[in-house]
Parts: C-alpha cells; sequence; structure tokens
C-alpha cells in the first residue's frame, strides 16, 4: 500500500493531467507526497486538476518530440529533478474500420503511441540518473479486440509492448518500465458511451466483477508500479479490469 512518504522529495510529470484519469493520478501522487509536474495540451481554461502551490503546470504536445524535449527542461528548471514519468496522454476515434478517415487513424497513433515514445525517450537521461520509473497507461482494448476502436487499440497495444522492450533495454540503467490496461473508466473520453445503454448493457456484460473500473483504482495501481512497492517489478502491464482479460 503507498503511503505518505514513498514520494517524498521525488518529482513526477504526468502527460494528459488536466482532468479525468491524469488529473486523479497527480493529485493521489501529491497526497503520497509527489512534487507534480502536470502536463496538457488543454488550455489552462479547461482544467480540473487543482493542484497548484509547490506543483507545476505545463504545456505539452506529445505529438511533437521538441514540445516533450522543452517539458523536460522545464520541469528540471522548476524542481531540479524527474525521478518517474506517467504517460496517461490520449485520445479514441471511433468509427468502423473501413470507414476511418487517415487523420483519424494517424491522430490516434501519433498521440497514443509516438507520443508515449517521445516522451519516455526525452526523460531518459534524467530517469537514469535518478533510478526512475515510467507508467504507461494501456487498455483491455489492446488485449481484447473492441469493435469500431481499430486505431486505439492498435496503439494501447503498441504502447504495452513497447513498456515490456523498454523495460528490457533500460533494466541495465535502473529504469523500471510498467504498463497499466483499464476497463471502462468514467471520464470525458467515455462520456458519450455511458449515456448509450445497449453500448454499457454488452460492455458490463464483459466485466465479471460487474462495474466499471473507477478513476482511483486506475490511480492507486499507478503509484504502486511508479513506488518502492514494486521494486522488483518491469516490464510488466497490470490490467485493471474486474476480470475482462481472464478469458
Amino acid at each position: 500500500m503507498t503511503s505518505a512518504g514513498d514520494f517524498a522529495g521525488k518529482v513526477a510529470i504526468v502527460t494528459g493531467a488536466a482532468r479525468g484519469i491524469g488529473s486523479t493520478i497527480a493529485q493521489e501522487l501529491a497526497k503520497a507526497g509527489a512534487i507534480v509536474a502536470s502536463a496538457d495540451i488543454l488550455p489552462e481554461s479547461e482544467w480540473t486538476n487543482p493542484l497548484t502551490s509547490g506543483h507545476t503546470r505545463h504545456y505539452l504536445d506529445v505529438r511533437s518530440k521538441d514540445s516533450c524535449v522543452k517539458l523536460i527542461a522545464e520541469v528540471i528548471e522548476a524542481h531540479g529533478r524527474i525521478d518517474h514519468l506517467v504517460n496517461n496522454a490520449g485520445i479514441v476515434r471511433r468509427a468502423k474500420a473501413s470507414e476511418m478517415s487517415e487523420k483519424d487513424f494517424t491522430d490516434v497513433i501519433d498521440i497514443n503511441l509516438t507520443g508515449t515514445f517521445f516522451m519516455s525517450q526525452a526523460v531518459y537521461p534524467q530517469l537514469k540518473q535518478n533510478k526512475g520509473t515510467i507508467v504507461n497507461l494501456g487498455s483491455t482494448s489492446g488485449h481484447s479486440a473492441v469493435l469500431d476502436t481499430v486505431s486505439y487499440s492498435a496503439s494501447k497495444a503498441a504502447v504495452m509492448f513497447m513498456s515490456k522492450s523498454l523495460a528490457f533495454e533500460w533494466a541495465t540503467d535502473g529504469i523500471r518500465v510498467n504498463a497499466v490496461g483499464p476497463t471502462i473508466v468514467p471520464s470525458d473520453m467515455t462520456a458519450k458511451l455511458l449515456v448509450n445503454d445497449e453500448f454499457m448493457k454488452d460492455k458490463m456484460s464483459t466485466i465479471p466483477l460487474g462495474r466499471m473500473a473507477e478513476q482511483l483504482d486506475v490511480a492507486q495501481s499507478v503509484l504502486f508500479l511508479l513506488g518502492p512497492n514494486s521494486a522488483m517489478v518491469t516490464g510488466q502491464t497490470i490490467f485493471i479490469d474486474g476480470g475482462v482479460t481472464i478469458h
């Protein structure tokens, strides 16, 4: 169990932290003693993340390697070090595979997959220096096929496998890399689905525990993988799915 001192003096970057799961992760890290650099592409007016004093907010477009490198420099200037990275920034575009536009497909890959790589690559020197950790946001959609989400499913499958590859390559540097794979979570991303009775009836039938994952469920697992209680865990994906991937 994460304690209030597990992240004392540590600096954590959370991408896609303006609201939703990213905001919850950032807040839980702060409660555990971390200094949090929250990053997002959204304008300040759309942020619901309440962290301010002692923490920092940053603009970030994960599609741009330069933006990722600039973020690292800003966090070092503000806080002097970086110990943890949570690659949470992501989007979904839903359409039949035969009808999905080029832009929708590439936007999802660019943000979810390439953005995760750009951020991991940019923070690597700092994490090597501090024996740091990375947690990437995967999804059950990257494990079990879901209709009308071909780009999202492909991106999340790739993110989870990339976590293995980075963990293998960077283990000798003392860097641990893991992922979490949530099932459906109430958020802005899923808001339209939550009011679709037919979709939700079908979705809930796939979850043996009979409920959606909450944002706090995801955040607690992220903190476990970032922190000292998982010191011998790397290259793994923990599915926060109520049993979806049992089958």
